[in-house]
This record gives C-alpha cells, sequence and structure tokens, in this order.
C-alpha cells in the first residue's frame, strides 16, 4: 500500500493581500461620517450694528438652509438688557420674519434669535441695532409747539441710554454661537484611521513572514 501523507496547506501571499484589503474596507465602511455642518446665519435686517433713523417694522433673518418650522424665537432687548418684545417669528425655507407690533422707542437694541437647523439641531445668536427716533415722536408737531420741548427733554435721555448702553450691546452682539455650530464628529477620524493602518501593517507582516518559510 502507498501511504499518502498530507502536506500542510500554506497561506498564499495574494490571499494575505486580499484579506488585508478586505479588512480595511470593513473599518473604513465603519467609520462615522463627519458631522453635517449646522445652518449659520448669513444676513439680517437690520444688519448688525446698522442705525436706523426710525424703528423698523419687522426683523428678518436668513440662513444659509432651510431651517425647520420648530419654536422659532426671537427676542429683543434694550440697553439695560430688559426685553421689549418676544416674537414667534414666521419660518419660509432659510427665511424667518418676526413682525414688530409696536414700534420701538429711540435707543440701542440686541436682537437674540433661536432656530432650528435643517439637521435637527437648534442653533442661537445675537446681533444689535440703534434706533436714533421715536416713531411716535415724529408725529409730535401736528400737535402744537408743545412737543419741541418734550422732544428736547427726550433727546437727553437717549443720549444717556445710547452712552450707558452702548458696551452692554455690543457685548450680547458679539455673543454668537459659533462653539454650539461648530460641534462636530470629527475627532475621533485620526484614532480609526490609525487603527486600520495598524490593521494592514499586521497582516502585512504576517505575508511576509509566510514567504520566508515557503522559501
Amino acid at each position: 500500500m502507498i501511504a499518502l501523507t498530507s502536506r500542510p496547506t500554506s497561506v498564499r501571499p495574494t490571499a494575505l493581500l486580499a484579506l488585508a484589503a478586505a479588512l480595511a474596507l470593513t473599518v473604513v465602511a465603519l467609520l462615522p461620517l463627519p458631522a453635517q455642518a449646522h445652518d449659520t446665519l448669513i444676513e439680517s435686517d437690520p444688519v448688525d450694528g446698522e442705525t436706523l433713523a426710525t424703528s423698523p417694522e419687522a426683523i428678518t433673518l436668513t440662513y444659509s438652509a432651510d431651517v425647520l418650522e420648530v419654536s422659532p424665537v426671537v427676542r429683543i432687548a434694550d440697553a439695560d438688557g430688559e426685553t421689549v418684545a418676544e416674537v414667534t417669528p414666521t419660518v419660509d425655507g432659510p427665511a424667518v420674519t418676526a413682525e414688530l407690533e409696536e414700534p420701538l422707542p429711540a435707543g440701542d437694541y440686541s436682537v437674540q434669535w433661536r432656530v432650528v437647523s435643517s439637521d435637527g439641531h437648534p442653533i442661537e445668536g445675537s446681533f444689535a441695532f440703534t434706533v436714533e427716533q421715536d416713531t411716535a415722536g415724529a408725529a409730535g408737531p401736528s400737535d402744537g409747539g408743545g412737543a419741541a420741548p418734550s422732544d428736547a427733554g427726550g433727546g437727553d435721555e437717549s443720549a444717556a441710554s445710547d452712552a450707558g448702553g452702548s458696551d452692554a450691546s455690543d457685548d450680547g452682539a458679539s455673543e454668537e454661537s459659533a462653539p454650539a455650530e461648530s460641534e462636530g464628529g470629527g475627532s475621533s477620524m485620526p484614532l480609526l484611521l490609525g487603527i486600520v493602518g495598524v490593521a494592514v501593517l499586521g497582516v502585512a507582516i504576517a505575508a511576509f513572514f509566510a514567504l520566508r518559510k515557503r522559501g
């Protein structure tokens, strides 16, 4: 009888390389996709820091994409930080409009807004503007000469308000929500890529030693 002896089958280097490639593709496929960037405010009316002759009829905000109609808020505060108007604006794609029911008196104002980005994350920010004249006071001359003293007295008060509140409004305007908008999940990407590299390197080393044994 002829004795049959089985020879151990060696793993071909091409098979090891194919395994390494498959492993690399699998790990890369499991990597999380980069977080979608939040929408940003690209335009406002009034513009940040703008001085208006009279009160605006509405506050208009324009974003980089269509925001969601989920609890939008536009809040207007005076130079002392007191809320003078809080409006639930209308949302039309990327445009958000807050109609003012009453005109704003002369003074410095900050606008705080909050909407939900198209990716489902809430975003917020603020900007400032100034109103020079009272809209109601503009109708004063029809009442006669008595309106002039009232306007003169009001001018001193508004000047004092402008001087005292300008720092507060400037500070509020600078508090944009950039940190909230810059949230992302890409910090783990270098670690995962390193894991892929180590795995591929390990398979390549195994293939090298397999080749040496065959030789």
